[in-house]
């Protein structure tokens, strides 16, 4: 007799607390590094205002494909096949991946705009990778929004459309 798939998903009922498990890590050591440096809000304002549009609606975009492919779910089927272990292994292994090399590409992309690298550079961009990573968010568009909120907040004083090169 052939196993049921679960009516959970391709991931099984262990995914959903892996993924969790991933991101509030991250979040953990975004929020540790900001205490380490600190950085106040002012400067994540200022330094979330400054992302070029381009960028922004590229992360939207990422973080729409992430959810929509099921990264999570393939990795951990494919894990699944050997163990439990092996799988979660897999997956978080996978997520940590994606989030740093984002991470360093968002990094690199504000520092060609900002021009210099600041601690709340680092955060911002830790946020954004987190919020690609971080389960079921391809449907919402929050970090369109804060980058609205944000330049209306500076009256559009750090508006970028496309990034300096």
């Amino acid at each position: 007799m052939a196993d049921k798939p679960s009516s959970k998903g391709k991931g099984g009922d262990n995914l959903p607390l892996i993924r969790g498990i991933f991101c509030s890590l991250c979040a953990a050591g975004i929020f540790y590094y900001s205490s380490q440096h600190s950085i106040v809000f002012n400067d994540i304002m200022i330094t979330f205002a400054s992302i070029p549009l381009l960028i922004c609606l590229l992360v939207e975009g990422l973080d729409r494909f992430v959810d929509k492919k099921s990264i999570y779910s393939q990795l951990y089927s494919f894990g699944r096949q050997k163990s439990f272990l092996y799988s979660a292994a897999l997956t978080l292994l996978g997520a940590g991946l994606g989030f740093f090399t984002l991470l360093w590409a968002l990094v690199g992309a504000f520092t060609f705009n900002v021009g210099a690298l600041s601690p709340s550079l680092y955060v911002v961009a830790g946020f954004l990778s987190l919020y690609v990573m971080a389960p079921e968010t391809g449907r919402d568009f929050i970090i369109f929004y804060l980058f609205i909120g944000a330049t209306l907040a500076t009256f559009a004083q750090y508006l970028t459309i496309i990034p300096r090169w």
